[in-house]
């Protein structure tokens, strides 16, 4: 090897160069810091794909647009604004371990409420499940910080804070990547078995996707013609948008419920710092 390359500087291997920067990944030594991070991991793929989800749902098929979109996606920003100041009290009245158990369990609850979704669900039927990961934001958001970047000593604080709000980020981009793919491959599938569903007489199946259910006896229902195909074709198309969203809900919601299990290896910092 040349005199060259042994005067290359060779980096920590506790740290890694982005562009001119150095981040230390020194603060992964500490289990309440792992523990933050992923929940800072799961928050970021609950918040990030809801808001894909919902968009996409009532634009697509509920034909709203981007005005009624906001209006209708207004009641998390509310949420988030009215639980802001309540647990900002609660954090000097409550440990930070059951703050995180409490926001994480009713971020849960409000993806997997939007897991049940019908082609017909407009408004107040998305107002609850809205209302819940609002609510849940705040209770998620604070406490895990706390846990995580609280003890560092303040010259750690900068590059600990860096590395948290990055697996916010980074669990948001891999939430995303997951749920398109899966409500891409997803929906063709649904629609064929609705199709099936249908001309079997299928009248849940029916039900669902917003026909008349008076043919739909149980009994096939025979050759189709050509304007009620047509009249059909967009309603199962979006039923069938519908349920694969559906699993996309309760896919994330059932991640943020795993991530609770991390919940019981957090420690209680001491007066000396981080642990």
């Amino acid at each position: 090897m040349s005199d060259t390359a042994n005067c290359v500087p060779m980096p920590e291997s506790s740290s890694i160069r982005i562009g001119k920067k150095l981040v230390h990944l020194s603060a992964f030594r500490h289990r309440n810091f792992v523990i933050g991070c992923w929940f800072s991991f799961a928050l970021g793929a609950g918040l990030y794909g809801a808001t894909f989800l919902l968009p996409l749902f009532l634009g697509i098929v509920r034909h709203h647009d981007p005005f009624e979109i906001g209006l209708i996606m207004i009641v998390t920003g509310l949420a988030q604004l009215i639980m802001a100041p309540i647990v900002a009290l609660l954090e000097h009245r409550a440990p930070p371990r059951l703050l995180t158990l409490s926001g994480y369990a009713l971020l849960a609850a409000g993806l997997i409420g939007n897991g049940f979704m019908t082609p017909a669900d407009d408004f107040w039927a998305l107002f609850w499940p809205q209302a819940a990961r609002g609510a849940a934001f705040m209770l998620c958001l604070l406490p895990t910080t706390s846990i995580a970047l609280n003890y560092f000593p303040m010259g750690e604080i900068a590059n600990a804070s860096g590395l948290f709000n990055l697996m916010r980020n980074l669990g948001g981009a891999i939430g995303l990547a997951i749920v398109n793919t899966l409500v891409e491959s997803r929906a063709p599938l649904h629609v064929a078995a609705l199709v099936d569903r249908l001309q079997a007489g299928d009248i849940e199946a029916a039900r669902f996707v917003g026909l008349p259910l008076d043919r739909f006896t149980g009994q096939p229902i025979g050759p189709v013609d050509e304007a009620t195909r047509d009249f059909v074709a967009p309603l199962v198309e979006h039923a069938g948008l519908t349920m694969a969203l559906n699993e996309a809900w309760l896919l994330l919601g059932g991640f943020t419920l795993l991530s609770l299990l991390a919940a019981p290896w957090l420690r209680r910092p001491g007066p000396g710092g981080v642990r």
